[in-house]
């Protein structure tokens, strides 16, 4: 199989896996909301009802092992990690995240960074 077909069938087990787990949590977040009515089976039977949930998907067994593939500027050379992420990059290649996208996260980089830019105020040694 071609790496853009992998890249895809990686791509839609991630898309597939977002979809699935959203369903698990509005199902959890609705059996949160009928407290009472679960309590209420609970002394009827003495057990809990079931929660049925969405079976998570399948990992494809094709992608795994499979390398980054990114290409050097150098020596057009393709990367051999196999350490990939959702996007089917490593994470000298993108990876992981990119930076902050709020301006609330902007902000607060820009506050962390800004606690190292103070001058070195240590003893004077004369």
């Amino acid at each position: 199989m071609s790496t853009p077909d992998l890249r895809r069938r990686l791509k839609a087990y991630w898309a597939e896996y977002d979809r699935v787990k959203a369903q698990r949590r509005q199902i959890l977040e609705a059996a949160r909301e009928d407290d009472e009515a679960r309590f209420e089976f609970f002394c009827d039977h003495g057990y809990p009802p079931p929660l049925i949930l969405p079976p998570e998907p399948e990992f494809p067994p094709e992608c795994e092992g499979m390398t980054c593939g990114a290409k050097a500027k150098s020596s057009g050379a393709p990367c051999k990690s196999t350490q990939v992420f959702r996007n089917g990059r490593c994470k000298f290649h993108g990876g992981p995240s990119t930076g902050p996208k709020s301006d609330e996260g902007k902000l607060s980089a820009l506050g962390n960074l800004r606690q190292f830019t103070e001058p070195y105020r240590g003893t004077d040694k004369s």
